[in-house]
C-alpha cells in the first residue's frame, strides 16, 4: 500500500483544483471562439516546423516516449495540425441547445485522468471542456506528463486568460489521498487507463459526479476482396501507416488484419505486402525504442506465429500469417496477425473483442465502411474508418460510442 501524503498536500491539491474550478464565469464570459482561437495557436505553436518552441517539444517528447524524433513530428503534426480555429470553432458548434427551450449547464470542474501510452492522446480531451466554458484539471501519467505540460504552457504563452482554466498535477499511481482530494471537487471525471483502475476509480467517486470511462482497446483492419482486386500495395502501405503510428502502443492501433478475398492464399500474399510496407516505413518513421519486457512478449509471440502459420520480420517489424486460426493480440511494437476470413464471419470473429474493440479499418469507400458497421453486433460499436487514418480521428468524433461532450454539459429543459 503506497503510504500516503502529508495532510498539507493533500489540502493544498484539493484548494488549488477549488481555484481552478472558480475561472468557470470568466472562461465562459470569453467566449468559444475566443478559445478556440487559443487552442489552435498553442497547437500551431508546438507543431509548426522550424519553430523553437516546436523544437524544444520534440525534443523533450522524444525522451519522455521513447518514440523517434520522425513518430513524435508525425504525432504533432496529424494531431495538432487539423486543430485550427475554424475546426475548433465547429466542435463547439456541437454544443447549440438541442430543445428551443433549454437553458445549458456546465459542469463546474472537470478532472481527466491520463494514461501515458499516447502522447497526443490529452489533446481533444482538454479541448473539449476549454470549447465548452468548463475548467479542467488533468491529473498526468507518472510515466509520462510532458505533452500536458506542454500544452499548459503554449496555452498560456498564448492566452493567460484561457489558460488559467486549465491545470497540470502529476503524482505517483497508489497515492490515493491526493486522488480524492482531486476528484473531489469535480462534477465530470474522464478516465482513461486499465479495466481494473477505471473500476477502483468509479469507486472512489461520489453518486453525484459523473463518470466517463475509456478503457482498455484494441484496433483491427479489414480488406474486402474489392480493395485486394484494386491496388492491395495500397491498401497495404496504409494499414503499415496505422500499425506504425505511435509504434502500435495506442486504443487505435490494430494488432489484427482479417483478409478477405475467397481464398487462403490471398491473405497470405497480403501478409507479405504488408510486411513489406512496413519495411518501407522503417526508415521514414522508425520504431522507438523497444522496452525490454516488450521485447520479452514479441519474442514468444513471434515463436507462437512461426509455429502456427508463416512469420515475415524485419529489422522492427513483424507479420504472422495464421491462415484462419484463432485471434491473437500481438504485444505491439510494430507486430501484427494477418488471418484469412470469409466477409460474412467478421462479425462473429470480432465479437470476443466486445467494447474493447475501439477502430474498425476498413479497407474502401464509405459505403463500404458503412454496410459494414451496420452488421456488426451488439455490443460492437468501434470507430469505422478508412485504412490510413485509424490512428488520427478527427476532433468530433464520438468518445468509445458516446456524445464527446458527455459530463461537461447538461441542459435544463424550460415547458
Amino acid at each position: 500500500m503506497t503510504e500516503g501524503p502529508p495532510a498539507t498536500a493533500t489540502a493544498a491539491l484539493r484548494s488549488a483544483a477549488a481555484r481552478i474550478s472558480t475561472t468557470g464565469p470568466a472562461l465562459q464570459a470569453l467566449g468559444s471562439d475566443r478559445v478556440a482561437s487559443a487552442i489552435a495557436r498553442a497547437a500551431a505553436a508546438l507543431s509548426r516546423s522550424g519553430s523553437e518552441v516546436a523544437e524544444d517539444a520534440r525534443r523533450a517528447l522524444g525522451e519522455s516516449t521513447g518514440l523517434s524524433d520522425e513518430m513524435v513530428r508525425w504525432a504533432l503534426e496529424t494531431t495538432l495540425g487539423p486543430a485550427d480555429e475554424p475546426a475548433l470553432r465547429a466542435l463547439a458548434e456541437h454544443l447549440r441547445a438541442p430543445l428551443p427551450w433549454a437553458v445549458v449547464a456546465r459542469a463546474r470542474l472537470a478532472v481527466l485522468v491520463l494514461a501515458g501510452n499516447v502522447f497526443t492522446a490529452p489533446f481533444r480531451a482538454i479541448c473539449l471542456p476549454l470549447l465548452s466554458g468548463v475548467p479542467v484539471v488533468a491529473k498526468a501519467s507518472s510515466r509520462d506528463d510532458v505533452f500536458p505540460r506542454l500544452l499548459s504552457a503554449a496555452l498560456r504563452a498564448v492566452d493567460a486568460e484561457v489558460g488559467r482554466s486549465f491545470e497540470v498535477f502529476t503524482f505517483p499511481r497508489g497515492s490515493t489521498a491526493l486522488l480524492d482530494a482531486l476528484v473531489s471537487q469535480a462534477d465530470v471525471v474522464s478516465a482513461y487507463g486499465s479495466d481494473a483502475t477505471l473500476a477502483e476509480l468509479r469507486g472512489r467517486l461520489s453518486a453525484t459526479t459523473t463518470f466517463v470511462s475509456h478503457g482498455h482497446g484494441v484496433g483491427v483492419a479489414y480488406v474486402p476482396e474489392a480493395a485486394l482486386q484494386r491496388d492491395p500495395g495500397e491498401t497495404a502501405a496504409r494499414i503499415a501507416l496505422d500499425v506504425a503510428a505511435y509504434d502500435q502502443r495506442g486504443c487505435l492501433s490494430p494488432h489484427a488484419v482479417f483478409v478477405d478475398g475467397g481464398a487462403t492464399r490471398r491473405a497470405r500474399d497480403f501478409a507479405a505486402a504488408l510486411s513489406e510496407a512496413l519495411g518501407g516505413l522503417a526508415s521514414r518513421l522508425p520504431r522507438g525504442v523497444l522496452p525490454v519486457e516488450m521485447g520479452a512478449a514479441q519474442l514468444q509471440w513471434r515463436g507462437v506465429a512461426a509455429v502456427r502459420g508463416e512469420l515475415f520480420e524485419g529489422d522492427g517489424w513483424a507479420v504472422s500469417f495464421e491462415g484462419e486460426g484463432p485471434l491473437r493480440l500481438s504485444p505491439g511494437y510494430r507486430n501484427v496477425s494477418v488471418l484469412a476470413c470469409d466477409a460474412a464471419q467478421l462479425g462473429r470473429r470480432l465479437l470476443p473483442l466486445g467494447a474493447h474493440l475501439k477502430a474498425l479499418g476498413v479497407a474502401g469507400d464509405e459505403r463500404a465502411r458503412r454496410a459494414l458497421a451496420e452488421r456488426l453486433p451488439a455490443p460492437l460499436c468501434p470507430r469505422v474508418s478508412d485504412v490510413g487514418a485509424m490512428q488520427s480521428p478527427p476532433l468530433d468524433s464520438l468518445a468509445d460510442g458516446a456524445d464527446p461532450f458527455t459530463g461537461l454539459v447538461r441542459w435544463t429543459q424550460v415547458d
